[in-house]
């Protein structure tokens, strides 16, 4: 007797210890499962397939843990055991503020976008700063002309030089990307009045709100604090939309833009992205034009197209703001570096997209992508410069250019 009853002893404080770890092993993995914070402010129904919108916790193996349970461990007597769980619950972040956009304003669709008179797609960087008078615009957009160029991503530094700018480039029929000399950590207050000199001159405002806020470059040796840019960007985005104006979107970084993206649709600013346009800058390196291999080559904006389709369910105008190749990029060892030559041929073959209608890889044009911008027409200090640079100009790319025929790109609406 006293045999069997140490037996079912013996028995009941195995069950105890087993189930009393069961239930702090479950405790520790609800409280290793906290709620992602980016996922919190996506919207449910546009996540992408590799960003599901919650976790499956696996169970432990042979045993199923709800808050209150009951086990029973049978021999010779039983033994019921109670066990409660505390699950740790992570609080709701707290909803941010509406975006406060005007509700006036009609949503667009890629025929809607203005677009210059026989548009042709091509274009270029303009010069690197935002200092310029009545001379040099006047060379500078003579050459432009000349190359049969239709677009241009313009530096500006203030209200003075936008005006002047603005002016010449609306008698030129070219259209422009406008950028105002900003960094991340700076906030901007007069969208409104600069785009009011744009329009004056019969152009498009087309505002490009920063640049390339992943490099450090960017943010002159200051602590690089995302948040703050995030909070500058959305102010921009919607003061530039309230004013009329298309807000131009640049990140390097594809999860920035999942960001940015969850970002408006948390402040219910989804209008936003009716009126909006992309601004990828998409360089080769050495990598010729069919590169695919990954984002370093001129094809590498598609990622971020693919982005917008499935957060969006559409893609927004493109217009590459910076691309191309510069002079003697040799960054992959694999292919040879960018000479003359090479140069000439890489970059028609990009403008060849637009009077074709197919990529370098056999695909077919999008809609989406209105614009390339080649780094850049002119500059001393810069080696990807076609004019003016410390290595020569680009005669070879130069000659080839100007001698494209004048064409028309062709929308799929058009046909």
């Amino acid at each position: 007797m006293l045999k069997r009853k140490l037996t079912t002893l013996l028995l009941i404080f195995t069950a105890l210890t087993i189930f009393g770890c069961a239930s702090q092993a479950s405790r520790a993995e609800v409280s290793a499962a906290p709620a992602s914070p980016a996922l919190a402010s996506i919207k449910p129904a546009l996540v992408e397939d590799d960003e599901p919108p919650f976790f499956t916790r696996t169970p432990l193996p042979g045993v199923t843990l709800t808050p209150t349970q009951t086990v029973t461990a049978t021999t010779t007597v039983t033994a019921t055991i109670t066990v409660t769980q505390t699950a740790t619950v992570t609080p709701s972040p707290t909803t941010p503020p509406r975006l406060p956009l005007r509700d006036d304003l009609e949503p667009l669709e890629l025929q809607d976008y203005p677009r210059p008179p026989d548009d042709n797609g091509l274009g270029i960087h303009f010069v690197a700063g935002g200092y310029y008078d009545e001379a040099e615009l006047d060379k500078q957009i003579a050459r432009m002309k000349a190359l049969h160029l239709k677009w241009a991503t313009v530096v500006y530094t203030d209200e003075n030089h936008l005006e002047i700018a603005a002016r010449k480039f609306g008698e030129a029929g070219i259209y422009v990307l406008w950028r105002k000399t900003l960094r991340p950590y700076q906030r901007y207050s007069s969208w409104g009045r600069d785009i009011e000199i744009i329009t004056k001159y019969g152009l498009p405002p087309y505002m490009q709100l920063y640049n390339e806020p992943e490099l450090p470059v960017e943010w002159d040796d200051k602590p690089e604090d995302m948040n703050l840019y995030f909070a500058n960007l959305l102010a921009a985005a919607k003061d530039v939309y309230n004013a009329g104006g298309y807000p131009g979107i640049q990140f390097l970084d594809e999860d920035n833009l999942r960001r940015f993206i969850d970002e408006i649709y948390a402040r219910k600013g989804e209008a936003l992205f009716k009126r909006m346009v992309f601004v990828p800058h998409a360089y080769g390196l050495n990598h010729p034009p069919d590169y695919q291999e990954d984002p370093n080559g001129v094809l590498g904006f598609r990622s971020f197209a693919t982005i917008f389709f499935k957060r969006l369910g559409f893609v927004p105008p493109f217009i590459v703001g910076e691309g191309g190749w510069k002079i003697e990029s040799a960054e992959d060892n694999r292919f040879p570096a960018v000479d003359d030559e090479l140069h000439r041929d890489y970059t028609l073959a990009v403008y060849d997209w637009f009077r074709t209608g197919k990529l370098s890889h056999g695909g077919k044009l999008p809609d989406y992508l209105f614009a390339f911008n080649m780094w850049m027409l002119a500059g001393i200090d810069e080696a990807g410069a076609w004019y003016d640079s410390f290595n020569g100009d680009r005669t070879l790319t130069i000659g080839a250019v100007s001698k494209i025929p004048p064409f028309v790109r062709k929308f799929s609406w058009d046909q």
